[in-house]
Formats: C-alpha cells, structure tokens, sequence
C-alpha cells in the first residue's frame, strides 16, 4: 500500500482543527480508517491497542503537525505491515467517502489484504464486520489488525470505515460479558456464596459440588442463573488460564497463575432495536457487572470486558444503586 498522504495537501491545517493535517480522499479510499470523535486522544487509542497486542509501538511520535505511527509489529520482518497512522481530519474526506457526521478524526489502518475463499450463504450473517466485505472475508494478518481497530471502535464509540465502502459502527453497549482475572480460586460454593446477592438462586452445574466434596481436584466447573422475570440466562465458568489476557501481562500476581471467572450472558440480542430489547441488555449488563464486582471483592484481580479491555471497578453500575 501507498503512502497516506498526497503530498503537501495532506498536510494542511483545516480550521478549527489546527496544525492537525487532513486525509486526502483519493488515498483515505483505498485504506480501512478508524473512525474517531474529536474528543478521543491518540494516548487512548495507544493504550487500547497495547493492551490487547504485545509489543505494540509508537515508531513516530503525533506532534503539532504530523500523524504518529503506532506499529502493531515493530519487531516482526518487514515482509508484514499492521500499522494506524493518525490522527488525520477527515474533513475533505468526509462527503467522498460518505463518512458519519460525528466523526472528525481517522486513524488510518495499513495492513495487506488476506481474504477468504467465497464464504456460504449464512442465514443470521458473519457479523457486521466480515458481512462488509461481502463473501470473501479477511482473514490471517488482516483480520487480527480489523479485530483490534473493531474493539477499539466500540470502546471508543467510533467506527471503522472499510476497503468495501461499508462503515461498521459498533454499539458500545452490545459488550455484555465480562471475565475476572484473579490469582484465587473459589470452590464451588464459596462461588455461589460470593454470587448469590448479585445473582440470586445461582445453580452449580450438577458434578461440581460432588467432585469437590469428595475429596477430587477441580480443573474447572460451571453454574447457571436464570432470571425468570426477564428471561435471561446467565453461565458462570470458572477455570485456570492457560493463556494469559495481554492486558495481564504487567500485574506481578500473574506469576502465580491466574483463574478465570467468566461471566456470559446467553440468549439475549446484543444490537436491539426496541425499548424492550434495550431494557433486558440493560438488565442483563447491570446483574453481570455486579456479579463482577462481587467476583473481584472476593478475589481480587483484574476485570476484563469481552474485547479484552480492563473495566475499573468504578466502571461497573450497582444495579441496586
């Protein structure tokens, strides 16, 4: 792929956005862009992305007038690229490429195409992201760097505008589940115990309690709640990672192993369009993060949301407050 600028033009400061340089259309169009509010910072998007790649960089720093470069691969050969390059204005870009009016800035995503074979028809769709490619879905490279820009577009409350022309944009509120990451391990019923405000008339998974009380090592086990007013299902999964989250990697405690305590919220839409819909979602996320903040008061540890992120406890809403 080409440079992101067309020379000079590319490089003027628009007003009310000064010394910030503009995308030029011609190249915008042929470049996946993360689309961003005015009032997100290059140091939220850079703290995003690490937390999710190891190793990610700034190989060019933002200043005053030029975009930084926040390399995905800075250690890797140089036959593979994954890039953002930004903040850009999109100003002149906007109209051309049928941009979102709230959207003001771009990151630029620079990453070679790999695409699939012509993917089956598939009754509900593959997503909002690989259905905008039409059949031939990225995969490989391509698809790790659109999975990161993706989670970083619904934190952000941004969007990603791709090579197709389609532009995905991303409910914020459609991540759910959450994961507590810890370095102790409840039985199962200090589980249930820990749970039981938050989640009330939580189930074990039948075997749990059993395998335990006699006596046998526990790799991991599972409990269930439902919501009999709302119809909601709730399942808990608790195990020892085997893989540590990259968001993981600076806690020191980690060294001593880390247990998982999923929290997923199943049979429920993520994207409702109706008031009821929006209702049980808000329901559904209130009971997860409090069962959350139980998990961690318990035990300690990190929580993560579904893209990997860390959600600070002050993030997370009491659903009784």
């Amino acid at each position: 792929m080409g440079p992101v600028h067309d020379g000079d033009a590319a490089l003027d400061g628009l007003p009310g956005l000064p010394g910030l340089p503009r995308l030029a259309p011609t190249v915008a169009v042929h470049h996946h862009l993360l689309l961003l509010a005015d009032d997100v910072e290059p140091e939220e998007v850079e703290t995003l992305v690490t937390s999710l790649v190891v190793g990610a960089r700034w190989t060019t720093t933002v200043s005053a007038s030029m975009p930084g470069v926040l390399d995905l691969l800075p250690d890797a050969d140089r036959h593979s690229r994954a890039t953002l390059t930004g903040p850009w204005s999109i100003d002149a870009a906007r109209d051309a490429l049928g941009l979102p009016d709230w959207a003001s800035t771009a990151f630029v995503v620079d990453v070679d195409p790999e695409r699939s074979p012509a993917a089956p028809p598939h009754p509900g769709g593959y997503g909002p992201l690989l259905d905008a490619f039409g059949p031939h879905h990225p995969e490989g490279l391509e698809r790790q760097v659109l999975d990161v820009a993706h989670a970083c577009a619904r934190r952000l409350a941004g969007a990603l505008r791709v090579t197709s022309g389609a532009v995905v944009e991303p409910d914020p509120a459609s991540a759910v589940d959450l994961a507590v990451h810890a370095p102790l391990w409840l039985d199962p019923d200090a589980l249930a115990h820990v749970l039981e405000g938050a989640l009330p008339g939580i189930e074990l998974l039948p075997g749990a309690e059993a395998v335990h009380a006699e006596g046998h090592h526990l790799d991991g086990y599972g409990a269930t709640w439902h919501d009999g007013e709302a119809g909601d299902h709730v399942v808990v999964e608790v195990e020892a990672a085997e893989v540590l989250a990259p968001a993981l990697r600076t806690a020191a405690w980690t060294a001593g192993g880390v247990i998982t305590y999923h929290l997923r919220w199943l049979d429920g839409d993520r994207t409702p369009s109706g008031r009821a819909g929006l209702r049980r979602r808000d329901r559904a996320r209130a009971s997860l993060e409090a069962a959350a903040l139980a998990l961690r008061d318990a035990v300690g540890g990190i929580v993560l949301d579904e893209d990997g992120f860390v959600v600070a406890p002050e993030q997370l809403r009491d659903p009784a407050g």
